[in-house]
């Protein structure tokens, strides 16, 4: 019988796990409401930046992620 969920084996899939997670909760409903206000930080409404900042987090999970898969595929 096939397995529907995959866990990480390594410390390294867990804390990708965890980081995804986070990043995730960081980008729901709750979170947004709490960063929802009428605040500029350098000119830009707070929601925006935190927007760029989750992208940007994104970005830097899914290139560590692709490290971790290089590396363990050399090996």
């Amino acid at each position: 019988m096939q397995r529907f969920l995959v866990l990480p084996t390594s410390r390294a899939g867990w804390g990708l796990l965890i980081a995804f997670v986070t990043l995730v909760v960081a980008g729901s409903w709750p979170v947004i409401g709490w960063v929802n206000r009428a605040t500029l930080v350098m000119g830009l409404p707070l929601l925006v930046v935190w927007s760029y900042v989750i992208m940007f987090a994104c970005v830097a999970v899914m290139l560590v992620g692709n490290r971790i898969v290089e590396r363990d595929d050399h090996e």
